[in-house]
């Protein structure tokens, strides 16, 4: 009696990059990363430029710096510009505020808009599309040189670019 073959599992090869390559991709979070900063949006200002949603979703929205004051999840539709989305929802004013929430515009609470509870200078330096097809805010304060989406920080990874036909590094969509 003689043993059955077993398959073997398939290998995927390895990316293999030029040491300039990996240099490039180095340097390429870097401009990307810069890049975001620069032209994120100010929330105190309406939004220069559009962000149109395709399909219908959902977009998660803190109350407060780094959520810890929880999120508001709403509804998005196809064809909701999210950046404008995003300024109406944080430029409504707030009738009920909670005493341990950290204003950081004024003390004084008296006309308080949503996103005076968000940091100093808070911007959006864009959106994250999570595996449930779900829209968080990625976050750049000017102010404070901080980077949050939801609870935690964000940052480009080298391993979230990848090479186009041009053999330029760009962020994997």
């Amino acid at each position: 009696m003689s043993l059955k073959a077993e398959p073997e599992d398939t290998r995927i090869p390895l990316a293999t990059f030029t040491p300039a390559q990996i240099l490039a991709r180095k340097d390429a979070v870097k401009a990307l990363t810069s890049l975001r900063r620069a032209a994120a949006c100010q929330l105190h200002r309406w939004p220069s430029e559009k962000h149109i949603c395709t399909t219908r979703t959902k977009i998660h929205l803190p109350r407060a710096y780094l959520g810890k004051e929880g999120e508001d999840v709403r509804a998005v539709h196809p064809g909701t510009d999210l950046n404008q989305f995003v300024f109406r929802h944080y430029d409504q004013l707030l009738s009920e505020v909670k005493e341990h929430w950290v204003n950081f515009v004024t003390v004084d609470n008296v006309s308080v808009r949503r996103h005076e509870f968000l940091g100093p200078d808070p911007r959006v330096a864009g959106f994250f599309f999570d595996v449930d097809g779900e829209i968080h805010v990625r976050w750049w304060d000017g102010f404070l040189k901080d980077q949050w989406m939801d609870r935690q920080k964000w940052i480009i990874r080298e391993s979230d670019l990848v090479l186009n036909e041009k053999g330029d590094w760009v962020e994997d969509s």
